[in-house]
């Protein structure tokens, strides 16, 4: 078989090359966005989580110096469990100061993850 010189329309062989292309093409741009989905899901919880721990410090500060101790809930935020609380270390780093260490972790897609936050809190009497 011979082509005419203005024949027009396109080969099997380059429609073929033409859809494996496309999909090397495709699968590579899927393969991206699902990345992409994960890490932004991955990264919302771990700013949930920050702002859980730093919610806990903020409760922490509205108590009495006496009033620091250590204790532990779950609260669900967007349909996700965090496990928040917090530990108090007596006298550290010196006599009159509490290590206070706030502590949210949850388990989500990507597996088990922990936020932790250290702060110093002081008696201050007058």
């Amino acid at each position: 078989m011979r082509r005419r010189r203005n024949s027009r329309g396109s080969s099997l062989l380059e429609v073929l090359a033409a859809v494996s292309l496309f999909s090397l093409v495709a699968s590579g741009v899927g393969v991206l966005a699902i990345g992409s989905i994960r890490q932004t899901a991955t990264n919302r919880q771990g700013t949930a989580a920050a702002m859980l721990a730093q919610e806990r410090l903020e409760e922490l500060r509205g108590l009495s110096y006496a009033q620091l101790l250590p204790y532990s809930t779950t609260r669900v935020v967007n349909g996700l469990t965090y496990t928040i609380g917090h530990s108090v270390l007596e006298d550290n780093p010196a006599a009159g100061m509490k290590t206070i260490t706030a502590t949210v972790s949850w388990a989500g897609p990507g597996g088990a993850k922990t936020y932790v936050v250290r702060t110093i809190f002081t008696s201050i009497t007058t």
